[in-house]
């Protein structure tokens, strides 16, 4: 595997969507589906405490024990809808290849309802081609993965894989539409789509 500084795969790619959405103050939050805790130690690398929480007892235990696991990340098995946390508790609540392993519309309402007011909730996720642009963008993201492979840069995570996506591009652009009002949603390359949304103050 490459070293840990050179880790990538179109998973991490999309860190710095997640990064760059955190809000202005934040301090606390949760990586859905965490896996090896790749994202949790970049958030947590933002200077805010992370909780990284996955039903895989394997992948938690690999995070866990990274040398980058630290007092500002915490890592639990769990699932995301028994997970006990009173809704509004974190600032940032991100998520990550996980919402096609879960009925997408309740995964999105739990996890809106652990967004702290002015928090954020941002997601990348996978879904099925709705038209010719997508299937470009998937072949964009088949690109960036082949060349990542032959420079010898290319790392597979072992958490648990679902295939195919059960929802269409433009079926989880309509899910946020109705569940969270006002997100910025967008397909980008192989597959996936992100989407960032502010939680309403008041």
């Amino acid at each position: 595997m490459a070293s840990e500084d050179r880790l990538w795969n179109l998973n991490i790619r999309y860190h710095r969507v997640v990064l760059d959405a955190i809000p202005s103050g934040a301090r606390t939050a949760l990586d859905v589906g965490c896996g090896d805790g790749l994202l949790t130690f970049d958030i947590a690398g933002q200077g805010l405490l992370v909780t990284g929480l996955d039903t895989d007892a394997a992948s938690v235990r690999r995070a866990a024990s990274d040398s980058r696991a630290s007092n500002t990340t915490r890592f639990v098995v769990g699932d995301l809808f028994s997970f006990l946390s009173e809704d509004g508790s974190f600032d940032l609540v991100a998520s990550i290849a996980m919402l096609h392993h879960v009925d997408a519309e309740a995964g999105v309402r739990r996890m809106r309802e652990l967004v702290r007011p002015g928090g954020v909730l941002a997601i990348v996720g996978f879904a099925r081609p709705s038209g010719f642009s997508d299937r470009t963008r998937a072949i964009a993201g088949m690109a960036l993965k082949r060349s990542a492979q032959l420079r010898g840069r290319h790392w597979e995570h072992g958490a648990p894989v679902a295939w195919p996506p059960p929802l269409s591009s433009r079926e989880m652009a309509d899910l946020f539409d109705r569940e969270l009002p006002g997100a910025r949603f967008g397909n980008v390359p192989s597959n996936r789509y992100a989407a960032i949304w502010t939680r309403p103050i008041g």
